[in-house]
């Protein structure tokens, strides 16, 4: 063979060869940009799940379009009350902390302050059941019949049905190995 032919063809090789591990060098370069679009796509995730705790619940429920535009509307407008009273509520805590570290402990001021936090969670509370009532009241009889059922199932805890449940989904036996 030619060595000229031979040097082109060696040229050839060592190009398509350094275009395909060029992507491969830059990721090695750059690990935090990878790691970076791995963790904002967990924290989407995460973001998803806190935003919507009852999400999976609520698709195994079937819902209308009116449905889900009524339940979307009743938790919007519950979100601000909420961030206002979680803020009373950390700001009730954060106070009862600094009287109990105070140097000369005023039990009328921490028991002021505890009384203030009781009053702040039981306003919380208060507005979390009036949310969960306003969503319960757009559900069909039926639907609020699979909700106290998950409820119940939950409330059972892993250890009871749910576990095998769970187990068998993911493919797995008794001991935790894989069934064959």
């Amino acid at each position: 063979m030619n060595t000229s032919v031979r040097t082109r063809i060696l040229s050839i090789l060592a190009l398509t060869a350094a275009m395909a591990t060029a992507p491969l060098a830059a990721s090695a370069a750059n690990p935090s940009a990878d790691a970076g679009m791995r963790h904002q796509q967990k924290a989407s995730h995460a973001y998803e799940r806190q935003a919507h705790p009852m999400g999976r619940a609520m698709r195994a429920l079937d819902l209308t379009q009116e449905q889900k535009d009524q339940i979307f509307k009743i938790r919007h407008d519950q979100q601000a009350a909420e961030y206002e009273q979680k803020k009373a509520v950390r700001a009730a805590a954060e106070d009862l902390r600094t009287q109990s570290r105070a140097e000369n402990f005023d039990a009328a001021k921490a028991q002021s302050a505890a009384d203030a936090l009781g009053k702040a969670q039981a306003q919380l509370a208060l507005q979390r059941a009036e949310t969960r009532a306003r969503i319960s009241a757009v559900l069909t009889p039926e639907q609020r019949q699979k909700v106290a059922d998950a409820r119940s199932a939950w409330k059972d805890g892993p250890n009871k049905a749910g576990k095998g449940a769970h187990q068998a989904r993911k493919g797995k036996c008794a001991g935790g190995k894989k069934a064959s």
